[in-house]
C-alpha cells in the first residue's frame, strides 16, 4: 500500500490540521467559508443543540456538486435566512401549523410532499399548491434541486420522530439502547439516514467531524461511546482514489468502507505524525479525497501545485497520479 501512504503524508504534511482541510470541523466554524452557517467551536464542544443542528444542515449541501461552490451557495445566504432553516424549533412550528397534511410527520414529508420547483424556479407542489410553507420557501434559498427545499424540516421532524429533543440527545439515546460502541456508531447512523437526502456520506461526514478525535484541533465531543472509525466520507474524489488504489470489488458503500478500513489497518498514523491515533480510515480516506480534489486544492494558496519546484518533491509513485498535473 505504498502508494495510499504516501498520499497520506501528503495529506498529513500538507492539509490536516490547516484551515483549508475541507469537511472537517474547522470548516463549519469558519464564516470565511460558509457563511453565516458558521458556529464557534466550543458550542460544538458544548453540545449546543442549535449549533450541532445548523453544522448538519449546512453539511447535507455537499452533495453531488463540488464543495467550493457548496460553500459560496452557503456565503451567499443571509444570517435571517440561516436562522431560519437550521433552527429546528422554527422549523417544527411552522410544520404543525402551516396547513400541510404532509408537513406533519417525517413519513409526510417523505412519502407525500412532491415539492419541486416551477418554471419560475419558484417552489411548488401538487398535494398543496396554495400553501406558503417553508420547504418551499427553502427551495430556493438553497439553490439545489426543488425537492431540497424539505432538507431541514425532515431533519427536524426527524428527531421528532425518534423522540430526541435534539441530536446529542439521538446520540445518548443511540448508546443507550446498544450493547457497544460498534452498534451504537450504527444506530446513530441508521437514524440520521433516515431523513430526507441525508445519506451514507453525509451523515459519515457530520459523524466523524465530531467524533474523530484526529480531526478535531483537541478532544473531539461524540469520541466516547461510538466506534468513529466506522465513518469514511465516500464521494467521486475518493472513488477515483480507490480506483487508482486497483479496487475492484462492489460498488456498495459499505464494500468500499470496507476496503479503505483495511488500507487504514496497514498504515501506522503514530509513525507518520505525532498525536494521532495509529488506526484511522477517515484520516486515509480523507487524504484521498484532497489528493483527487482539483476543485478544491485549485482553491488554495496552501497546496503544492502553487509552489515552484515543488511537483519535484513527490515521489514519483503519486507524482504521476497528481490531477493537477494531467
Amino acid at each position: 500500500m505504498a502508494k495510499a501512504k504516501e498520499v497520506t503524508a501528503w495529506y498529513l504534511e500538507r492539509y490536516h490540521g490547516s484551515p483549508d482541510d475541507v469537511g472537517v470541523v474547522t470548516m463549519f466554524t469558519d464564516p470565511g467559508r460558509v457563511g453565516h452557517f458558521a458556529v464557534p467551536l466550543a458550542s460544538l464542544e458544548a453540545e449546543d443543540p442549535d449549533a450541532l443542528f445548523r453544522v448538519l444542515v449546512a453539511t447535507t449541501m455537499f452533495q453531488r456538486r463540488q464543495d467550493v461552490q457548496i460553500m459560496r451557495v452557503l456565503r451567499g445566504i443571509g444570517p435571517g435566512d440561516v436562522d431560519q432553516l437550521t433552527s429546528a424549533a422554527t422549523l417544527l412550528a411552522s410544520a404543525e401549523s402551516c396547513g400541510c397534511e404532509a408537513s406533519l410527520s417525517l413519513e409526510g414529508i417523505l412519502t407525500r410532499c412532491d415539492l419541486r420547483k416551477d418554471d419560475f424556479r419558484q417552489g411548488t407542489c401538487d398535494l398543496a399548491p396554495s400553501v406558503a410553507c417553508l420547504p418551499k420557501r427553502h427551495a430556493v434559498l438553497l439553490k439545489r434541486y426543488g425537492h431540497f427545499g424539505k432538507v431541514p424540516t425532515a431533519l427536524a421532524l426527524n428527531l421528532k420522530a425518534h423522540g430526541a429533543t435534539d441530536l446529542a440527545a439521538l446520540r445518548r439515546g443511540c448508546i443507550k439502547a446498544t450493547g457497544s460502541p460498534e452498534a451504537a456508531a450504527e444506530c446513530l447512523e441508521n437514524a440520521l439516514c433516515k431523513s430526507w437526502r441525508v445519506s451514507d456520506k453525509i451523515s459519515a461526514m457530520y459523524l466523524s467531524m465530531l467524533a474523530n478525535p484526529d480531526l478535531w484541533p483537541g478532544r473531539a465531543p461524540w469520541a466516547d461511546g461510538l466506534d468513529w472509525t466506522r465513518w469514511v466520507v465516500i464521494d467521486s474524489n475518493v472513488d477515483l482514489f480507490l480506483d487508482w488504489l486497483g479496487y475492484d470489488g462492489f460498488g456498495t458503500y459499505a464494500a468500499r468502507r470496507g476496503f479503505i478500513c483495511s488500507v487504514a489497518s496497514k498504515i501506522d498514523l503514530t509513525s507518520m505524525k505525532g498525536g494521532l491515533q495509529k488506526f484511522n480510515p477517515r484520516i486515509v480516506q480523507q487524504a484521498g479525497f484532497l489528493f483527487m480534489s482539483a476543485a478544491n486544492r485549485r482553491s488554495t494558496g496552501r497546496d503544492c501545485s502553487k509552489e515552484d519546484g515543488a511537483c519535484g518533491r513527490c515521489p514519483r509513485v503519486i507524482s504521476r497520479a497528481c490531477p493537477l498535473k494531467r
